[in-house]
């Protein structure tokens, strides 16, 4: 059977009866907490969901009948059971991977350094990695950040030939410099919406919260974007409480 969540005024789910009891086992389920089944409407807390049932009636007395006697069989030698060292018991919960948890703001404030931002995508990038091994998102950045590298170099190329007044080798510089550019900025997306895919899978079936993620904001903003919903499951993960 599944349930429904209420939380802040919202509905969340429907997760089975385990999946509740290991978010309580968790910590991301309190058992004040109300909740509902799929096809009811009536709600109750998750504590009086996870009561033991009642203990059930006794089966009714039967008399005794005569035991018949059963054939003779020798005692047999007994087979010594099988040693087995103890060992601790598996953990109920999924160990927590927290994101990385910095104000999207200052995230901003600080990328007037220009190479913050690189530094910062590659902090996203390990993480992603965490919840996904497959993601590829730190081999996309770091090759943004070579490109990058690249278009600074050939700027400046285009600002000596421009002094010198060399025009073939200004038009040269240019081309090379807006292709680092291009191929800069592809690579960003392509790392964006690499770690966007990895949130997406992860916080819909191994920790769902029904997480949406926009893929306009994530082409115009990025990192910052991601980074707002990476500050949210912070949050949540620590208190309980997914915040707006």
């Amino acid at each position: 059977m599944n349930y429904y969540v209420a939380r802040n005024g919202k509905e969340y789910g429907p997760y089975s009866e385990k999946t509740v009891r290991d978010y309580v086992a968790a910590g991301s389920l309190l058992t004040s907490d109300n909740i509902r089944e799929e096809s009811g409407q009536s709600w109750r807390t998750v504590g009086q969901l996870l009561q033991p049932a009642a203990p059930a009636a006794p089966p009714p007395y039967h008399p005794p009948q005569p035991a018949v006697p059963l054939p003779y069989h020798p005692p047999q030698p007994a087979v010594p059971l099988p040693y087995y060292s103890q060992q601790p018991a598996p953990a109920l919960a999924t160990p927590q991977i927290l994101p990385p948890d910095l104000h999207w703001a200052i995230v901003l404030l600080l990328s007037i350094t220009w190479i913050f931002p690189f530094i910062w995508a590659l902090v996203q990038a390990s993480w992603a990695r965490k919840i996904n091994p497959t993601s590829k998102a730190g081999v996309a950045y770091a090759l943004c950040l070579i490109f990058s590298i690249l278009n600074l170099v050939f700027y400046g190329a285009l600002i000596a030939a421009a002094v010198d007044g060399d025009r073939t080798a200004v038009g040269g510089s240019f081309l090379i410099q807006a292709l680092c550019a291009l191929l800069g900025g592809i690579c960003y997306l392509t790392g964006s919406f690499s770690i966007r895919r990895s949130m997406l899978t992860y916080y819909n079936s191994r920790e769902p919260i029904q997480l949406r993620l926009s893929g306009v904001m994530t082409f115009f903003f990025g990192i910052l974007y991601l980074q707002y919903h990476m500050s949210r499951i912070a949050r949540w993960k620590k208190t309980g409480y997914l915040f707006a």
